[in-house]
């Protein structure tokens, strides 16, 4: 945290015990917030979120009339500045996953102790990012699953992929490469297969997001 910076903070749960516990720690132990504000539904937090800037989000995922999934949506849309903490009951593999791709800055689980979402909130109001022992054991088994799959590609798949990512058309690639449309028809195939893609747009989206190809500066 910058030093004498008033830093303003939205916290969202359904959980009125949840909120004005977590706003009490929050006020007893970090003097730099001066600012808390409290939603227990996503509309309430949209409106606030919508009507004043903030630091810092601490949200759970399960709200009573819409996904914390769609508040981070909209506060990546209002306020792209403003950092994210999920703190949610939900341990299972498909939330963290879509958590981490969704890039939030923190993820801890509601059994954690007060002192470990204390030293998340400074770590990511510092610019840093925080997640979960848990969830730090399953970031790293991504990235080696992604590692592993991107060291099957073979080198004509590797030329195929990046000329893909230079708008070359099929044609275009088989005249560089030497070979035929079928070939590079092929080569395609096995690419959306490996990196799970549906089309050549996600599959270069992906690609980047997992950084098998780069983007280069114009």
């Amino acid at each position: 945290m910058e030093e004498g910076k008033d830093i303003r903070m939205l916290l969202v749960d359904d959980h009125e015990l949840v909120l004005q516990g977590l706003k009490y720690i929050i006020e007893c132990s970090l003097p730099d917030v001066k600012h808390i504000c409290t939603a227990s539904s996503g509309r309430e937090a949209i409106s606030l979120i919508t009507s004043q800037h903030f630091h810092l989000c601490v949200l759970d995922l399960e709200l009573p009339d819409m996904s914390g999934l769609d508040v981070i949506a909209c506060i990546r849309e209002k306020n792209a500045g403003t950092r994210i903490i999920v703190n949610t009951m939900h341990e299972e593999l498909w939330c963290i996953k879509e958590l981490l791709q969704r890039q939030v800055d923190g993820i801890l689980f509601k059994s954690v102790y007060p002192s470990e979402m204390l030293e998340a909130i400074r770590r990511i109001l510092r610019g840093k990012t925080y997640y979960c022992e848990q969830v730090r054991r399953t970031r790293a088994k991504m990235e080696r699953s992604d590692k592993q799959r991107r060291d099957t590609l073979t080198p004509r798949e590797l030329d195929v992929l990046k000329l893909l990512s230079e708008g070359k058309t099929t044609q275009e690639i088989a005249r560089e490469l030497c070979v035929s449309t079928n070939t590079v028809d092929t080569h395609r195939r096995h690419l959306l297969d490996k990196l799970g893609a549906r089309n050549v747009v996600d599959l270069l989206m992906t690609a980047i997001a997992k950084g098998i190809i780069t983007v280069r500066k114009r």
